[in-house]
């Protein structure tokens, strides 16, 4: 196969052509080693390394999975090249390696008479460590508290997420231009110049891609994660007895202009079982329980009352996909 660019590479890979795969990984495997250097070059984070059990072929080998995972995402936009896109995903997967080897091995430094900083793990039994080795266990100063990395942790995976929820061109633009791609910010000129715009088209590029991460970091993100925290502690208090729950998902809905004038939900009660269905006449106000769920008696019929309340309320202009509802019986309002 002749010389090709990275970006040519890239889309022959697309295409399913494996030998180009091979290639493209073969041709920037330089990239992906001087970023695994980068790493193991750092001495705050050596020490980190050796106690995690995460060598250079180790980094190599996951930048080079990262490398590989870019492929399908990648797609060209005004000459971006291949490695400005692929470089964050390389650095995230190198990241992800470490954070899971770090997970299972909690450590501290100790300061020994020799004035010389030794890795221990907490699970070490240091009443047989030997006094003549042990003067103190005292906190690195190099070394970052649990709470701080934690938070840093944090704030890099919602970067993430909040940099994948971006369209492509933006999400691009802003790898290159605050150094996400090769560790350096770029200047807005010189940024405008290697993405071929103006500097006032450039400057609005980043002016809205800036305010969508904004919306995404500060409304999005927390709004999404506060969804996760309320169903797994609905899905636990159900568990428990304390709490019962309707999960309902929109099966199908018929409209008239903007109104939805009936709609059939699927609902599960208690998050178990199998599924039945209602069907709700909007215009009529009236509704039909077409199959009661495994869990809804013939008798009471409670979790398809719920439902069929609920939607009695809802404004039929727009009804949501998926929906949780809650609430308590009668044998749990004593505890």
């Amino acid at each position: 196969m002749e010389t090709l660019t990275n970006e040519q590479l890239c889309e022959l890979a697309q295409a399913g052509d494996e030998q180009a795969v091979s290639l493209l990984i073969e041709a920037n495997l330089p990239f992906v080693r001087k970023v695994a250097n980068q790493i193991v070059g750092n001495p705050v984070r050596q020490e980190h390394l050796s106690a995690c059990g995460v060598g250079f072929d180790d980094l190599v080998q996951a930048g080079s999975i990262g490398l590989w995972r870019a492929i399908d995402g990648y797609r060209q936009f005004e000459e971006a090249q291949f490695l400005t896109y692929a470089a964050s995903a390389v650095r995230r997967a190198m990241s992800d390696l470490i954070r899971q080897y770090s997970r299972d091995t909690v450590w501290q430094l100790r300061h020994d008479k020799a004035n010389a900083w030794k890795i221990i793990y907490l699970d070490e039994d240091l009443d047989n460590a030997g006094e003549d080795t042990v003067e103190c266990l005292i906190a690195s100063p190099n070394v970052k508290s649990p709470e701080r990395i934690h938070i840093e942790r944090e704030t890099a995976a919602e970067l993430h997420e909040a940099m994948d929820a971006l369209p492509v061109r933006e999400n691009v633009y802003v790898q290159y231009r605050f150094g996400f791609a090769d560790g350096k910010d770029h200047p807005l000129t010189e940024t405008a110049q290697y993405f071929h715009l103006t500097e006032s088209r450039a400057k609005s590029v980043e002016r809205s891609t800036l305010k969508l991460l904004k919306h995404e970091l500060l409304i999005e993100i927390p709004e999404r994660a506060y969804a996760r925290v309320e169903d797994k502690l609905t899905k636990e208090l159900v568990a428990a007895g304390e709490l019962h729950a309707v999960e309902l998902h929109l099966k199908s809905q018929k409209k008239r202009g903007k109104k939805v004038t009936a709609a059939v939900y699927k609902y599960l009660a208690d998050f178990d079982g199998d599924w039945g269905e209602i069907s709700y006449d909007f215009k009529n106000s009236t509704a039909e329980i077409i199959l009661l769920a495994e869990w809804d008696t013939m008798v009471s019929q409670r979790f398809a009352m719920r439902v069929i309340e609920h939607l009695r309320a809802h404004r039929n202009d727009k009804l949501p996909d998926k929906i949780v509802l809650t609430f308590i019986g009668p044998e749990q309002k004593g505890c």
